[in-house]
């Protein structure tokens, strides 16, 4: 489901329709225009008698504050994910909750790089930095992980301790699904080990997409063998990043990648939010995860694992679209960049892990 029109109104749709319970989980849940309508449909759930849940960072709400008390008003559970406070004190910007996840009567879920307000809405009339970014809708077996992965971060909110409903699997498709839970507590580089070995396994191609990338060294050396071993290794950037200076800091290791043969390439704007690793046309790696520190050391993330050459496929020739409408970054842009230039991206590398 590309962008907020593609999204947003199926799961509006499925909450409309739930008959048992809504749980949502955000990073960013805006108070305005579309922020509201999403609250309008949990309030309408709530007084048809739907259990309905709904956890906010606590970061993240400050982004656009508001929609909590609205939520709470209207007789929605609402917990704050490490939520900023003076007293007693809590003003950690770290450990933040990343995962977007809303499940709808255990069954029917969407997950991905989408939060939820006018932002992802690209008609420029409505809103004046709009967002691209990329959504799933989800069905089947997969439901009942993704359900596991909502109670262990509600009751890390202080939520109480929930039971998981076990439901017999009833295969929706073709697609062999696996959600990975990712954050600094028992499930500590668990995503960053999944892209590693996606690398290691690639043969003829490796596509990723992400609107921050800072990779660790090791995963710039499974990038760089994986091109000197002939395997077509392509990176789809923003072109214009919301965050300069993470642009900067990408900007000082590209060199080391092109040299070894894989390509690069600057997205136009809108500014692309969305997340994406597809392996060989017959895997595909989604979810709230950037590459960089902040998302696979610092955030608590949610990815989920598609091995489906359909599915595959099909996400595979979208992003070659994608890359034929980019900019190719070249050696000797960068090489031309001038000495002030070059010395801000490299000062910015260097703070890369806290970016």
């Amino acid at each position: 489901l590309w962008n907020g029109e593609q999204a947003y109104p199926p799961m509006l749709a499925a909450i409309a329709a739930a008959t048992e319970s809504v749980d949502l989980a955000t990073y960013i849940f805006e108070n305005n225009a579309q922020g509201r309508t999403f609250a309008g449909a949990l309030i309408d759930a709530r007084r048809r008698g739907v259990r309905v849940r709904v956890l906010i960072d606590g970061l993240g709400e400050w982004y656009s504050p508001g929609i909590g008390r609205r939520l709470r008003r209207g007789g929605v559970e609402l917990l704050r994910f490490n939520p900023l406070r003076p007293l007693p004190s809590n003003l950690n910007i770290n450990l933040r909750n990343h995962r977007k996840l809303l499940l709808v009567d255990r069954r029917l879920g969407f997950t991905g790089g989408m939060n939820i307000g006018d932002r992802h809405l690209l008609d420029p009339s409505r809103v004046r930095h709009p967002v691209a970014d990329l959504h799933f809708r989800l069905r089947g077996p997969i439901l009942q992980d993704l359900d596991a992965v909502f109670v262990d971060v509600w009751q890390q909110a202080g939520g109480e301790e929930t039971e998981i409903t076990v439901v017999p699997p009833e295969p929706m498709g073709s697609s062999h699904c696996r959600v990975i839970a990712d954050g600094p507590d028992k499930n500590l580089d668990q995503l960053a080990l999944v892209l590693q070995a996606a690398t290691g396994a690639a043969r003829r191609s490796l596509c990723i997409m992400t609107p921050y990338f800072l990779p660790s060294r090791e995963l710039i050396a499974g990038l760089q063998s994986a091109a000197l071993r002939g395997v077509a290794v392509e990176i789809l950037l923003p072109g214009v990043n919301n965050l300069a200076y993470v642009h900067w800091a990408t900007r000082h290791l590209l060199p080391d990648l092109l040299q070894r043969g894989v390509r690069v390439h600057y997205q136009p704007p809108p500014f692309h939010h969305g997340k994406l690793v597809i392996v060989d046309d017959y895997y595909v790696l989604l979810g709230s995860a950037n590459i960089d520190p902040r998302s696979l050391r610092l955030n608590f993330e949610l990815g989920v694992e598609v091995y489906d050459p359909a599915f595959a496929a099909r996400l595979g020739g979208e992003f070659r679209a994608r890359v034929a409408n980019a900019r190719p970054v070249t050696g000797a842009e960068l090489s031309t960049e001038s000495l002030a230039a070059r010395t801000r991206n490299a000062l910015c590398w260097l703070w890369s892990p806290y970016l």
